[in-house]
């Protein structure tokens, strides 16, 4: 059978639409909900290719017979279902309460109407793609190529649509390059008819475009709450690659964070910014020469009441309010690392003036990245202050971000906060108070284990805690705290009315003077954390051990032991409002199981004839696709830290990689199609692996200061290496079967789609609990599985050779 140029540049095309539409989806649904439901997309799209295949095991002849106008339409059916599904949700019909998921059943079928509005443009476009394989199948290497190749060049074309237009402008933009691969592979006898569809499909887009409409945000979310004050209105938006960035103006909107009841001046009116739906902070106005700051009736000037401050870094500094505050105090030197730039473009255009110009201040320098590899690029500093931003959210986060990767809180980071502190110098950190007690106690778990870490004997003369009605801040310092320092905190402590939480000396009468609590276990649990007391911190109800870079969760609270107790101690209703994120992506799970069982244990029926290698086809095509999708997360995860923008990393890591494994699967047809083949690929993959398991993290780390081009061709290196060759093992897999016994190749195009369905969230489930190194662990067994059953494949396949 021949090479059809036409189809190959239309498939690239397609699959480069159906890529982008997958992130632009994760993208949207992440402003309309939260970032962890974005893993609930990635299984609705590797859904749509599990159902694809079984679909064409069960009705290959047919679908075959109809190819040459079927898959154009189906393209062009897949472009045009793209342009419309996000806005089909927006209509209140379709909008699920996310917290009511787990205690009402009236919103499952409002979610399962998600599911297939959002299922039929994958299905519909995997379809197609499934279709052109197993015609093509004794070219698998060619088709497979423009598939990888067009499908990393959407992932990198889908991040410039999001720098320059809104997101939900992105999905009708992107179908239009489904309903072109459409059209071009359309044979001449059957465009005509076609013609008017595609037109139709062109019209919509331009509408959409056109006519965006609001995005209808949760009301849960921190700017649909704000819309609700009196007079509340969004005076700016725009578009950025680190978010939809929001600007609302209110004259209820007043900044007083956990203020001291002995504040008795008037509370200030700020703009909001908000990234994606959530509150990012407010547009601090700057005056030159201010001495005083409303922070100063906060728990936040503990650093300052400590002793002076005159070289300072500001991690994730924001929109600027904390800087105000630190120019107060008259510092020297002032660096501030704020890695979103579309907020800092924006203060230092836009909202120059009304922040007194505080991002053009002389004493002020400013980076865009992430804090560890600024603090990995820099000399030993002997910073006076490290700041970092306030933790958590008055009333609780309910876990939306428990899955949220932060390098900045895991434990290497605070270690090399104080590589970089002068003698003097402190580190400082704030938190609201949570019940029952979790974000206040990791915190203060990490910065004893650092200050351990750095040979400190008793961590409890060089830390100070202060507690208001809201709020905590701990500071860490380097030496230990003199009887100056601590009296003065005591005295701060008295004027404001907080309660000191940890001194060198305090007594309990001193901790409830002002502030008192119900659980007053809160105080042994501190004391018995300062003490190193590890039994304490395994016994605890929830996880507040140290986060680490192999577990970089700090917001990751749940034990899954602790389930039932924790229904029994709250009530089984409020446990999703403590631990939201972890359950979503456990519930998730759970569906993709019984879903991808579903579509392999279908086609079975139609496979019942077939009495040969249906287990060697199983364990093969679902090795691959679960460790495929493993080594993407992990290396996803991982660059993450390497490039300092989780943007520029998503990008890097999944483009690269596609584009390799499409060189893989081009050169993939000069070897021949048995099992010699499978096994050497499969072995090289798994050592390479193996070897990532135990050194890649620390290649990365030694090589995190090293200039931007040196990362960019390492990480060429290192992910497209082991990508070329994993490329190979999918189109050999197929074409040894298309010999074999041709009705099981849709079958194993099902099973690969099926099993990638679990894996894109077990994945995460088990970087949580376990780490990442034993999700590469995982990823290395799946090749040795894979290359296992060719290695053994008289005893899998019952056959001596192919």
């Amino acid at each position: 059978m021949n090479v059809h140029p036409r189809l190959i540049i239309s498939l690239g095309i397609h699959s480069a639409a159906i890529i982008a539409f997958q992130l632009a989806l994760m993208q949207l649904i992440s402003i309309v909900q939260w970032h962890h439901f974005a893993y609930m997309i990635i299984s609705i799209a590797m859904l749509g290719f599990g159902a694809s295949g079984t679909l064409l095991a069960l009705g290959r002849e047919k679908l075959l017979r109809m190819s040459d106008w079927l898959v154009p339409l189906l393209m062009t059916a897949s472009g045009l279902f793209m342009m419309v599904a996000f806005h089909i949700t927006r209509f209140e019909v379709f909008q699920f309460d996310v917290y009511l998921l787990f205690l009402e059943r009236s919103q499952l079928p409002v979610l399962a109407a998600n599911y297939i509005i959002f299922f039929v443009p994958f299905f519909a476009g995997a379809l197609a793609i499934g279709i052109i394989f197993i015609k093509h199948a004794s070219q698998i290497g060619t088709y497979y190529f423009s598939n990888l190749i067009g499908s990393g060049i959407g992932g990198i074309m889908v991040l410039f649509l999001f720098g320059n237009i809104f997101p939900q402008q992105v999905p009708p933009l992107i179908g239009l390059l489904s309903v072109i691969s459409g059209l071009l592979s359309m044979p001449a006898k059957f465009r005509g008819g076609h013609i008017g569809l595609a037109a139709i499909a062109l019209l919509v887009a331009i509408f959409l475009i056109r006519q965006p409409g609001p995005i209808p945000i949760s009301e849960y979310k921190s700017l649909a709450q704000t819309l609700n004050l009196p007079e509340a209105k969004v005076i700016h938006s725009e578009p950025d690659i680190h978010g939809l960035i929001d600007v609302v103006d209110s004259p209820a909107l007043r900044y007083a964070p956990a203020l001291s009841l002995s504040f008795t001046g008037e509370v200030p009116v700020k703009k909001n910014i908000f990234v994606d739906g959530n509150f990012f902070g407010v547009i601090p106005k700057y005056e030159e020469g201010q001495t005083s700051h409303i922070l100063d009736y906060t728990t936040e000037k503990l650093p300052w009441v400590a002793g002076d401050r005159q070289k300072i870094l500001m991690i994730n500094a924001g929109e600027g309010a904390p800087l105000t505050h630190a120019f107060s105090h008259s510092p020297t030197h002032v660096d501030a690392i704020i890695a979103n730039e579309g907020v800092v473009n924006l203060m230092q255009d836009r909202f120059a003036e009304a922040s007194g110009n505080l991002f053009h201040h002389d004493k002020l320098h400013i980076h865009s990245v992430e804090a560890r590899n600024y603090l990995a690029s820099i000399e030993k500093a002997g910073y006076d202050l490290i700041s970092l931003p306030q933790q958590d959210a008055f009333g609780g986060t309910a876990g939306i971000n428990a899955l949220e990767e932060n390098y900045t809180m895991t434990l290497e980071s605070f270690e090399l906060m104080w590589d970089h502190l002068s003698p003097e110098g402190v580190i400082k950190i704030s938190a609201w108070t949570d019940y029952p007690s979790r974000t206040n106690l990791k915190l203060l778990a990490t910065l004893v284990e650092t200050a351990k870490n750095q040979g400190v004997e008793n961590p409890s003369k060089h830390l100070a805690a202060i507690r208001s009605w809201g709020t905590i801040t701990f500071i860490l310092k380097k030496t230990p705290l003199e009887k100056e320092e601590i009296n003065r905190i005591r005295e701060f402590s008295a004027e404001r009315y907080f309660d000191p939480l940890l001194l060198p000396g305090i007594t309990p009468e001193e901790r409830q003077r002002y502030n008192s609590i119900e659980d007053e276990a809160f105080f042994s649990y501190v004391d018995r954390i300062v003490e190193g007391d590890e039994d304490f911190l395994y016994a605890y109800g929830f996880m507040i051990h140290p986060a680490t870079d192999d577990k970089p969760y700090f917001s990751q609270f749940l034990k899954l032991g602790n389930l039932r107790k924790l229904s029994d101690l709250f009530g089984g209703g409020q446990v999703p409002f403590l631990e939201l994120g972890y359950l979503v992506v456990v519930v998730t799970l759970a569906q993709s199981i019984l879903l991808a069982l579903l579509f392999i244990v279908a086609p079975l029926l139609r496979l019942r004839k077939s009495k040969r290698g249906k287990i060697g086809t199983l364990f093969y095509f679902g090795a691959l696709g679960v460790g495929y999708m493993f080594v993407e997360i992990i290396l996803i995860q991982r660059f993450v830290l390497y490039f300092g923008h989780p943007v520029y990393a998503l990008s890097a890591v999944i483009s690269t990689m596609l584009i390799a494994s499409g060189a893989g699967s081009l050169s993939s047809g000069k070897l021949p199609a048995i099992p010699r083949s499978h096994v050497s690929i499969g072995m090289i993959i798994t050592l390479m692996l193996l070897f990532y398991a135990f050194f890649l993290t620390p290649i990365l780390q030694n090589t995190i200061a090293s200039p931007i081009t040196v990362k960019v061709m390492l990480s060429l290196m290192l992910i497209g290496i082991p990508s070329f060759f994993k490329g190979m093992m999918f189109p050999l897999g197929i074409r040894y079967l298309s010999g074999y016994d041709p009705g099981q190749t849709p079958w194993a195009w099902g099973i690969n789609g099926s099993f990638s369905v679990i894996s894109t969230s077990m994945a995460m489930l088990i970087a949580v609990q376990a780490g990442y190194i034993v999700v590469m662990m995982v990823a290395v067994i799946c090749y040795a599985v894979a290359f296992g059953v060719f290695a053994l494949h008289s005893i899998f396949f019952k056959v001596k050779q192919p």
